[in-house]
């Protein structure tokens, strides 16, 4: 059974056999697999429920017999709702009912009759509020469609009214556009056991908690779940095997529903919140569909569209492929046909398929047909059954000023290249100086022979100032940084500081985000500066540059950094990184290169190896602490790192093993090796064993800002935390802090000793909550959870023999909290200082205190990272 039972509301489909589908392919017994529904055929389904009548229930189809089942007052109210159409009446309102034993043992039979439908699905529960409107359609064989909106009165603020509403422009907007609803009723219905939504005929379950603010996604989820009425409730296409004809299709004429009714830009999210106005950019769940798309297509994990729901390597690139990927196919292949010729395509294929089962190719031949028989073999081929990709760019262009009939013209020529596989016709629009823009247009027969390169010619009025391919954005083209000429566009906006880079992040521009900055550390006092983002596509190019001045010391500190991604034709998941910096009493710079090695995208094991070349120099130590003092000369080194990741249900393994050594240039003369194991074991209830082993292994002339320490980090770990890095809080206070690292014994940051080799072991056991054994506790709730642990490790100089005499330990139990981690979905301000978490440990005993100390005694440190 789909859906399920919750709080004595019964969202009931999927209840019983389903026949095998018979078709030009023969036989179809495939069970249900999750990434595809069942492939069903139609019938007419003639259904009778008996249940207490305290029950209200909704349907596939039509009720037979409403004098028998419903309230004299309902009947009334649909009445009264049909002949006044388009108007939102409440039905009934059952939410405050009072019902009695007979209401529940008294037993009545519903009846209903539900005709060419694939599926039969009913939703039953005592208290819904209920609202009805009636859409008029003189070709409807029912005379039009009810739509109907049951909903609980906890989610009434977002219900009430606007559900049915959502629902009507569904159903009008699809049936004047892609084919007629046919089915009497539409009922919608808001659901405890759907999480997100889910369609059968006649009628959708969407998840209680769907709001439609910042994100539209009660409208949203309500017309994607009333669009699966054509795709694939009345055009009926196997999607156990292409889930795009019915999820993409589906997804593409949605966007068109939110262009329809809230406009064509700024239609994702509501405007009417300050901190989506802010981002100053468009929110358009068109744009939405391409980036999503183009975010995993960089990342060369793609796989074709047409691939079986069942033959997926992971879910990620399928679901992308099912949804997004296939509304942008759509949008272009609207682009290429035409719009009035594409409109036909839809409805024919409606007229043609309705109640049918239609494959890939029925459609591809539809499109061949209608469009006057021309061959797109190249545009299915490539979008559905490849996953090349679309990358057009300018490479010049020139003009020169002639005498042509009398008049000056500018004999332009722009040369055009082709970086991706893909072909499409192409769009160049080019701006004059006089300010008129004039297109021209490249069709795709000069591509279809494998050229890479074109070259036009075009006489201009006046000279030509600056080109652009297809600034409309229906070319779904992995870097438009190229497309115009002859700078790249870049879009500014305020850092709000709020993560949406990858809902709003412009597709045809750089986008830099710029803020004002605050800092404060005790020897500068108060910085005050500017923090800018740079990025395209969110990581093919990321840029950041902190600038910090001290009204105090008049020091002018800054961080900058470079990051980009290696197309993956070249070396898939591969990242280059440059950094510069000057910062609180410390300059340096760097160069690294890091690469994933996985089969997929999304699915452990994962594979990483990293290289940088580093160089770092302390100009004054005032900034920092004695224990964490840099010694005094030029560090320059070379680390190679390798890192193994993998989970399964129950345990999550990571294995790093580094090795680092001093360079040319260097004023120390070192090399080191160290390796950490991380494992976690889930117990269930949210309770975990979390074990890690630490080694390392050091000779040289070790500089203290990067020797093993036994309770902490180093120093240089510690300088890309901002809130770790230097002195900020008060001496008393700052005593306690505890950047976990190195051999991490807790209980020692009084004897916070640093050398050249350490091997430690930490133990915790992390319980659900802030009281073991108990899973919630009242206000507070699980906010808060509890540690006990244990550190146990040794280090030592390089002068001395390995042994494992006097190994120091400590036990002891924490406390720490999440929230932190929770607010990163509504600012990343926190994660960017390093403030991801907050952790008290007290380690109450320890095997080697400072002279004079209990072993047992009262101590406690705090840290703002996860540990470990």
């Amino acid at each position: 059974m789909r859906t399920g039972v919750s709080n004595r509301c019964f969202d009931i489909a999927q209840w019983y056999p389903q026949i095998s589908v018979y078709d030009k392919y023969g036989w179809h017994k495939d069970q249900y697999i999750g990434t595809g529904e069942f492939h069903n055929d139609f019938g007419d389904f003639e259904v009778e429920l008996e249940i207490p009548r305290s029950f209200i229930v909704a349907y596939s189809g039509e009720l037979l017999n409403p004098a028998e089942v419903l309230p004299d007052s309902v009947i009334q109210k649909l009445e009264e709702a049909k002949n006044n159409p388009e108007k939102i009446y409440r039905i009934a309102d059952f939410s405050e009912r009072k019902i009695t034993d007979e209401d529940k043992t008294t037993y009545i039979t519903w009846k209903f009759i539900a005709k060419n439908v694939r599926d039969f699905a009913f939703s039953a529960y005592e208290k819904y509020i209920w609202d009805a409107v009636f859409w008029k359609n003189e070709e409807h064989p029912y005379g039009g469609v009810m739509i109907h909106a049951l909903y609980f009165k906890g989610n009434q603020a977002h219900w009430k009214d606007e559900a049915v509403k959502f629902g009507l422009h569904a159903i009008k907007f699809f049936s004047e556009n892609f084919g007629l609803y046919v089915y009497p009723n539409a009922f919608i219905m808001s659901s405890y056991a759907v999480g997100g939504g889910m369609e059968y005929p006649g009628i959708v379950f969407i998840g209680y908690n769907i709001t439609n603010s910042p994100y539209r996604g009660l409208f949203g989820v309500i017309v994607h779940e009333l669009g699966h009425q054509w795709y694939p409730m009345m055009i009926s296409n196997n999607e156990t095997e292409f889930a795009f004809m019915d999820e993409g299709f589906n997804t593409f004429i949605t966007t068109l529903a939110f262009e329809a009714y809230y406009g064509r830009k700024n239609n994702l999210l509501d405007t009417t919140k300050w901190f989506i106005r802010s981002a100053g950019v468009s929110t358009d769940e068109r744009e939405n569909n391409q980036r999503q798309y183009l975010l995993l297509a960089v990342t060369g994990y793609e796989e074709p569209i047409a691939t079986h729901a069942d033959h997926w390597l992971e879910n990620y690139p399928a679901t992308t492929a099912f949804y997004p990927k296939t509304a942008t196919v759509m949008f272009m292949l609207q682009y290429v046909l035409g719009d009035s010729t594409f409109s036909k395509l839809m409805k024919e294929y409606y007229n043609r398929w309705k109640f049918k089962h239609p494959y890939p190719e029925d459609f591809y031949n539809l499109a061949m047909e209608v469009s006057g028989n021309k061959d797109l073999r190249w545009f299915f081929d490539q979008w559905f059954h490849r996953t090349y990709t679309c990358d057009y760019g300018i490479k010049s262009m020139k003009s020169k000023q002639i005498q042509k009939d009398g008049k000056e013209v500018y004999e332009t020529t722009i040369k055009v290249i082709r970086k991706g596989r893909a072909v499409m016709p192409i769009d160049i629009a080019i701006k004059m100086k006089n300010g008129e823009i004039t297109t021209v247009n490249l069709p795709v027969d000069i591509w279809l022979n494998d050229e890479w390169e074109n070259e036009i010619k075009i006489e201009l009025p006046s000279k030509p100032v600056s080109a652009e391919i297809n600034p409309d954005l229906r070319i779904a083209d992995v870097n438009r940084l190229n497309n115009t000429y002859p700078f790249p566009k870049v879009k500014i906006s305020i850092d709000n500081t709020i993560p949406l880079s990858q809902i709003i992040a412009p597709l045809d521009a750089y986008w830099l985000r710029l803020r004002p900055s605050i800092w404060y550390n005790i020897p500068d006092g108060f910085k005050i500066g500017l923090k800018l983002n740079g990025s395209y596509l969110d990581d093919v190019i990321s840029n950041k540059l902190w600038i910090l001045y001290s009204v105090r010391t008049n020091n002018l500190d800054f961080y900058l950094n470079n990051n980009r991604r290696i197309p993956f034709e070249i070396s898939k998941n591969t990242f280059t990184e440059f950094e510069l910096f000057k910062i609180e009493g410390r300059y340096g710079g760097g160069f690294g290169l890091r690469k994933r090695f996985s089969k997929t995208l999304t699915i452990p094991p994962f594979h990483n190896l990293t290289l940088k070349v580093q160089l770092f120099k302390s100009i004054n130590n005032n900034y920092v602490d004695p224990i964490y003092k840099w010694d005094d000369g030029r560090l320059t080194r070379l680390i190679l790192g390798y890192t193994y990741f993998n989970y399964s249900e129950i345990l999550q393994t990571k294995f790093s093993l580094s090795f680092e050594s001093s360079t040319m240039l260097s004023n120390f003369n070192y090399s080191k090796v160290y390796s950490e194991i991380v494992q976690k074991l889930q117990l269930g209830s949210g309770y975990t064993i979390s074990l890690r082993l630490f080694g390392g292994y050091g000779n040289g002339s070790i500089p203290n800002q990067t020797k093993f320490f036994i309770a902490t980090s180093s120093p240089i770990e510690q300088l890309y935390v901002p809130i770790y890095r230097s002195k900020i809080f008060p001496a008393d206070f700052r005593k306690h802090v505890e950047p976990f690292g190195g051999a991490g014994l807790r209980g020692y940051l009084d004897q916070n000793i640093s050398d050249d080799r350490v091997y430690s072991a930490n133990l915790e056991i992390n319980f659900s909550s802030l009281l073991p054994f108990m899973r919630t506790l009242p206000i507070i709730g699980n906010i808060f959870k509890t540690t006990i642990f244990f550190d146990a490790g040794k280090i030592w100089s390089q002068n001395e023999r390995t042994s494992f005499k006097n190994i120091k330990y400590d036990l002891g139990f924490g406390i720490k909290t999440d929230l932190i981690k929770q607010m990163s979905s509504i600012t990343n301000i926190f994660s960017e200082i390093g403030l991801n978490t907050i952790r008290v440990d007290f380690p109450i005993y320890v095997s080697h205190p400072l002279n004079g100390e209990k072993r047992a005694k009262f101590r406690w440190v705090i840290g703002f990272d996860i540990g470990f």
